[in-house]
């Protein structure tokens, strides 16, 4: 589970709204919850590349920093998903 933790390490930090629980280390595994907190689809990483994961919570909407530590914009800080925004 190499790419795992490199996406842990490397790339988790860049995600608004994603945490990590080590508690199933042996099949580890995303959890998506509604505003309800309610489970709504889940989707096992073990055997997925730390660049499978940024494109599959790339393509759900999550708002991802342009590096860490970078603030979140407030329109941003109860909505995982991103909002739509206007081509540039």
């Amino acid at each position: 589970m190499p790419e795992l933790y490199h996406f842990l390490l490397e790339r988790l930090a860049l995600y608004h709204n994603l945490e990590y629980d080590s508690s199933e280390e042996k099949n580890p595994r995303l959890i998506f919850y509604n505003e309800k907190d309610e489970a709504v689809k889940t989707v096992p990483v073990k055997k997925m590349k730390a660049d499978e994961i940024s494109s599959l919570l790339d393509s759900l909407g999550f708002y991802k920093r342009s590096k860490k530590g970078e603030e979140v914009p407030e329109e941003f800080h109860h909505f995982p998903l991103r909002a739509p925004r206007d081509e540039l």
